[in-house]
C-alpha cells in the first residue's frame, strides 16, 4: 500500500518542479557552477575506484557477533609511484614517511570511505594520511607498498583497510 502511494506522489513533486518556475528554487552562482561541474563529470573510465574502511577494536570470532567489515571513512588517499618497502621508511610495519618515490596524486575520499582517481596505466602504491604518517598495510611478495596496477581502459577495484587499531 505505500509503494502505491509513494509513485503518485513521486509523480506529482517531479511534474510540478518540472513545469512550475515559481516552484524552483534560485541557486548562487558557485551552486550553478559546481552543478555544471558534476554534470560534465564523465564517469571514470580507466584508474582506480574503491572504498576507504576503518575497524578497530576485538576482532575474535564470537558465535555472539558477525565479524566487522569495517566503517566507511573520509581520509586522504595518496597515489605513489609503485613504492618499495626500501624505499621509504617504515614504523610499526604500516606507517611510512621519506617515501623516495614521486607522488602521483591525491584524493579525498566522501563521507561513506568511497573514491575514484582516473590514472594512466601503470603501477601504483597507496596509503592514506594518519597521525603517525602515510598508513598501508599490504604487501607483495617483492616487498611493495599496497601495490595496485591500472591497465589500459580498466578501473582497478580497491578495498583499502585502515586497521591499526584492530585486535584480531
Amino acid at each position: 500500500m505505500e509503494k502505491l502511494l509513494l509513485l503518485p506522489l513521486a509523480l506529482l513533486l517531479f511534474f510540478c518542479n518540472g513545469t512550475s518556475n515559481s516552484a524552483q528554487t534560485t541557486k548562487s552562482p558557485d551552486q550553478v557552477e559546481q552543478s555544471k561541474a558534476q554534470e560534465q563529470q564523465a564517469p571514470l573510465e580507466q584508474g582506480i575506484a574503491g572504498k576507504v574502511l576503518w575497524q578497530s577494536g576485538n576482532q575474535m570470532p564470537s558465535p555472539d557477533a558477525p565479524p566487522s567489515k569495517g566503517k566507511g571513512v573520509q581520509r586522504t588517499v595518496y597515489v605513489y609511484q609503485l613504492t618499495n618497502g626500501a624505499q621509504a621508511s617504515t614504523t610499526d610495519g604500516v606507517f611510512h614517511t621519506n617515501i623516495q618515490t614521486d607522488l602521483v596524486t591525491q584524493v579525498q575520499t566522501d563521507a561513506n570511505g568511497n573514491f575514484a582517481v582516473s590514472l594512466k596505466p601503470g603501477r601504483y602504491s597507496l596509503f592514506t594520511k594518519e597521525e603517525k604518517g602515510l598508513y598501508a598495510n599490504l604487501f607483495d611478495g617483492e616487498n611493495n607498498i599496497y601495490p595496485v596496477e591500472v591497465e589500459e581502459g580498466q578501473v582497478t577495484s580497491v578495498e583499502f583497510l585502515i586497521n591499526y587499531e584492530a585486535s584480531y
